[in-house]
């Protein structure tokens, strides 16, 4: 880690100065070996599983979990802003902050200003030896870009519902969420959901539609993007490509990618296909071009051992997630051990092939930003 990367940390854990960083500039800080300090948990805690959106007005806006572990009750959400782009940041205000864990906040912004953000909630009493029992899916609602938020409104799904099925860690009848909820043309929301049925069997990954801007999710609205199969469907992810075909990356059990697309707003979708990418919750962004940044937590060993976070351009996303190359954006390992206790990367297009993804890194505590270009990905035209 550099030493402006070391300062900021030092600043934010001490709580000396308003913003978590000093300005970047393009040949140091927002580099694998100079990241950005987006924000950092306080002493004994750390910052996971972080995401981002740009907003209509410029800023980004990011929220993360903080906790003392990875799995713990005390997990909170709190949001981060940003009004250059990614250089400094503004200190944590707290979103949603229970009595059991939330986790997993995904962010978008509505073509009418509504910032929607998505989370799951577990309670984790009597976990371990005991099974936790996670609550489901919940969306909340800002009409002042992330100042202050609505009640939750969970989401229904055939996921949900009573279960003394036991799957690994948690009771069936749950179900999770880890991709940001997309708006269609006709104005129709989805939010992404995956988990377990009541009766236990493989996991499956779905839609769930809002026809309402978001303020109900009714069961019934329900499109699953794959079910049934040898596989765990696992923490999926919805693009709305240019020409309007969605398109979902999906994590899995056995740690690769499966693709499925949708050709009718998300009502049916294609069979899932394995693909070779060794992908672990990943984020997809739709560039301006029409192509999507697909960042990730890498498992296959090529950038190092444990889960450090790639990113590849997808240029034909209708019908390919094949890339020309994958690049490494980060490493934790660099301030540590190898671990799989990171990625969960998140990315926004700054300007016209100017990008600046988010990743976090279990030993500074901390969310972390680097900036990229298109070139990096694809090379110059």
């Amino acid at each position: 880690m550099g030493r402006r990367a070391a300062a900021a940390v030092l600043a934010l854990a001490t709580g000396v100065g308003v913003m978590a960083t000093v300005p970047a500039s393009a040949s140091s800080v927002g580099t694998p070996s100079d990241p950005v300090i987006v924000a950092t948990a306080p002493e004994g805690k750390k910052a996971f599983f972080a995401d981002m959106v740009r907003l209509r007005d410029g800023r980004l806006l990011v929220a993360y979990r903080d906790s003392v572990a990875h799995i713990n009750q005390d997990g909170r959400i709190l949001l981060v802003s940003s009004s250059d782009g990614g250089r400094t940041w503004s200190a944590p205000r707290v979103a949603v902050d229970t009595a059991i864990d939330d986790r997993d906040p995904k962010l978008t912004q509505l073509r009418d200003g509504t910032v929607l953000m998505n989370f799951f909630r577990t309670d984790w009493t009597g976990y371990p030896p005991g099974p936790a029992t996670l609550h489901g899916t919940y969306v909340v609602r800002s009409t002042d870009a992330g100042a202050t938020w609505s009640s939750p409104v969970q989401v229904g799904t055939a996921m949900s519902g009573p279960s003394s099925v036991i799957v690994g860690a948690y009771y069936a009848g749950h179900a999770a969420t880890h991709g940001p909820i997309v708006e269609l043309r006709n104005g129709d929301l989805l939010v992404p959901l995956y988990g377990r049925l009541p009766e236990g069997g493989p996991g499956p990954a779905s839609v769930v539609r809002s026809t309402d801007g978001g303020l109900t999710w009714p069961k019934e609205n329900e499109s699953f993007i794959g079910r049934d199969a040898p596989v765990d469907y696992q923490e999926p992810n919805v693009s709305v490509l240019r020409g309007g075909t969605l398109l979902s990356v999906i994590r899995t059990s056995i740690n690769k990618a499966y693709v499925s697309w949708s050709r009718d707003d998300g009502h049916t979708w294609s069979t899932p296909l394995a693909t070779t990418l060794p992908a672990s919750s990943h984020h997809q962004l739709v560039l301006r071009n029409g192509d999507v940044l697909l960042t990730y937590g890498d498992l296959s060993g090529a950038f190092g051992p444990g889960r450090p976070t790639a990113g590849r351009i997808l240029q034909h996303p209708e019908r390919s997630i094949e890339a020309k190359k994958d690049i490494l954006l980060y490493d934790a390992a660099d301030n540590g051990p190898p671990t799989s206790d990171q990625a969960n990367p998140s990315s926004v297009e700054l300007a016209s092939g100017r990008f600046f993804t988010i990743t976090s890194d279990p030993y500074l505590g901390s969310i972390v930003g680097v900036y990229t270009r298109r070139s990096d990905y694809v090379g110059h035209r």
